[in-house]
């Protein structure tokens, strides 16, 4: 297990546990599932180590076949609406 240290938005304790992550690249929106991050205990910042994050990235470049597809639905928050 890696240590984290402290979290640098509020100073909680960050443990590492296995979460889902939403990572967008180059305009697309990819979700990996069992990723190993360090949580913040206090506020939820997720930390993810260097190695972790370029092998995401070679994943993203190299895989042709993910193991299953969604539809996300999308809306653009108008001013309107926050009136």
């Amino acid at each position: 297990m890696h240590k984290y240290g402290d979290c640098s938005f509020c100073g909680g304790e960050v443990k590492e546990k296995k979460v889902e992550l939403d990572y967008r690249y180059k305009g697309k929106l990819y979700i990996f599932k069992d990723v190993p991050a360090g949580v913040c205990q206090q506020c939820g910042e997720k930390y993810l180590r260097a190695e972790v994050s370029k092998e995401i990235e070679r994943r993203i470049k190299s895989k042709k076949k993910w193991e299953e597809t969604i539809s996300v639905p999308v809306d653009v928050f108008s001013k309107e609406a926050a009136a």
